[in-house]
């Protein structure tokens, strides 16, 4: 049986921005990553020079493409880099994935949080 299957093969370097939410509380920056098809071993984080860079290798199975007809989904790695201050506590970033989200939290240096300032009687 002859194969008609369709690919977008114009690019071998693409990849896929994803989409993100970023929530912020007292304590912490929170950001919440679409990245489908990506497991946790080849997700890829670091910060440095204020830049937090984050990829995604998805690991395309080659068993699946010899049968397949026809193909819009596309599966591209993921990269996004964000600026970031130096507000973030750096030895407390802590990252989860879970069902394609990955969600990273940034903690706030203790300096930088919102301090109650008591008052005394004089």
């Amino acid at each position: 049986m002859e194969q008609n299957v369709k690919t977008n093969n114009y690019c071998e370097e693409c990849v896929i921005v994803p989409v993100t939410d970023i929530y912020e509380t007292p304590d912490a920056y929170s950001l919440k990553m679409e990245m489908p098809g990506v497991n946790k071993e080849d997700v890829n984080i670091t910060l440095e020079n204020n830049e937090l860079e984050v990829s995604g290798k998805v690991v395309k199975d080659e068993s699946d493409a010899r049968n397949l007809k026809y193909s819009e989904y596309e599966l591209l790695d993921y990269y996004r880099k964000f600026r970031v201050g130096n507000d973030i506590d750096r030895n407390s970033i802590k990252a989860e994935l879970d069902n394609g989200i990955l969600t990273l939290t940034l903690h706030k240096s203790e300096e930088v949080k919102p301090k109650k300032i008591q008052i005394t009687a004089s």
